[in-house]
């Protein structure tokens, strides 16, 4: 995630279709729910760090506590939380806790991960990146440095979801990073088939924009909710939540980083319900700074 925000008038729009994972770039995707309901129950794991140790410190903390609100609003259970921030957030500890939510997973639970932090790219080792770079999370020792032993690829990611969360959850991730495009590592053999689905900040190449209250990315989603609420709708795709981030972005930062979306080979965003709706008014945090 970038410390500043840069503005312009229009976002150029593009389709990628890598293999069999459905991959779209700031274009409008199908949205009408269909063969899904949000069934089970949800359980999500926040990550959010300030790096306020380092030398190049951000506000996602800020996005960490709007969604636990945003959580509540939602009436997902406390129990069915986990929220780890700063120094919390150790590459093993997160892999913990990733093992942790899954062994309490059934089928047709959810499991949402939320990234908001620095992203960074890696050495690609393993050969399954063609551009030779993983993607990674910069999580942090337990002084609160970022080193490459600390930081999670997106190689080691996927593994950790798909040996540890059982293959009838629908897992959504969601990061608010630089360099997050693909960090869900869809074209790993191990997602085939799964109910998966990621929305990321920003392209692998770019920077993810961080305004000083927290990220784009969240806030734009946040806005995208209230606003889907406003609206009358109470089920909706991920497809739709997707398509009304896009627009709350354009209207409220017009945003260099292009907010990107993936699924899982065999899946398309309106064939997952999206689990995040408020239960009572809800208001999103940007929306409330600058007009309430």
């Amino acid at each position: 995630m970038g410390a500043a925000v840069a503005l312009m008038g229009c976002v150029e729009t593009a389709v990628t279709l890598c293999g069999e994972v459905y991959h779209k770039v700031n274009e409008r995707v199908s949205e009408d729910l269909e063969g899904d309901d949000v069934e089970g129950e949800v359980f999500v794991l926040i990550c959010a760090l300030d790096y306020k140790m380092t030398s190049n410190p951000l506000s996602c903390s800020i996005d960490g506590k709007n969604m636990e609100i945003l959580l509540d609003a939602c009436g997902v259970p406390r129990e069915n939380i986990t929220a780890m921030y700063d120094e919390q957030c150790t590459k093993q500890a997160v892999l913990q806790a990733i093992k942790d939510i899954g062994d309490r997973c059934g089928e047709n639970d959810y499991f949402v991960f939320y990234y908001s932090g620095h992203g960074t790219n890696l050495e690609d080792y393993s050969g399954d990146e063609a551009d030779g770079q993983d993607e990674a999370f910069c999580f942090v020792d337990f002084q609160g440095q970022i080193s490459y032993d600390s930081c999670m690829s997106d190689d080691v990611f996927a593994q950790a979801v798909t040996d540890c969360v059982r293959d009838d959850v629908k897992v959504i991730i969601l990061t608010d990073c630089c360099h997050s495009g693909t960090i869900a590592d869809f074209h790993c053999g191990d997602w085939a088939g799964r109910r998966a689905l990621s929305i990321a900040g920003c392209l692998d190449h770019q920077t993810s924009g961080d305004i000083g209250r927290g990220g784009i990315f969240s806030h734009s989603m946040m806005m995208a909710i209230a606003e889907l609420q406003e609206e009358g709708e109470d089920e909706y795709s991920c497809g739709k939540l997707y398509n009304k981030t896009l627009q709350k972005d354009e209207e409220a930062f017009a945003s260099q980083q292009d907010i990107c979306l993936q699924c899982a080979p065999g899946l398309l965003p309106n064939h997952m319900a999206w689990p995040l709706i408020p239960k009572r008014p809800y208001a999103a945090p940007y929306g409330r700074r600058c007009y309430g």
